[in-house]
């Protein structure tokens, strides 16, 4: 996860999009055995998108610091995040750059 999120791919493919997103369900504490991680891209960033409600910007600042930390900054709810994204957002390239899309919510 380190390793993507540092130096990211220049042209991710299906491969590494998949892996990003498998890797953000296990460090965000919504899967926690194998057999519940999605084997498809589309499974994994719907899975993560209906569950994970996090700032980017949040995220990126506490996520060496452990699930609890990062349990903290979750927000219950899309709509709860959408309230707090005006005060604080990611730049557009950063989260692209990162190969974080699958956690960017439309406002």
């Amino acid at each position: 996860m380190n390793a993507s999120l540092e130096s990211p791919s220049k042209t991710p493919d299906k491969h590494d999009r998949l892996a990003l997103c498998q890797a953000l369900l296990i460090e965000l504490g919504v899967t926690t055995t194998e057999a519940s991680i999605p084997r498809s891209h589309k499974a994994a960033k719907a899975l993560l998108q209906s569950t994970v409600h996090i700032n980017i910007v949040d995220y990126l600042a506490v996520r060496k610091q452990g699930l609890d930390a990062l349990r903290k900054i979750m927000h219950p709810s899309r709509k709860s995040l959408r309230a707090t994204l005006h005060k604080k957002r990611a730049k557009l390239s950063k989260v692209k750059a990162c190969g974080l899309h699958a956690l960017l919510v439309s406002c």
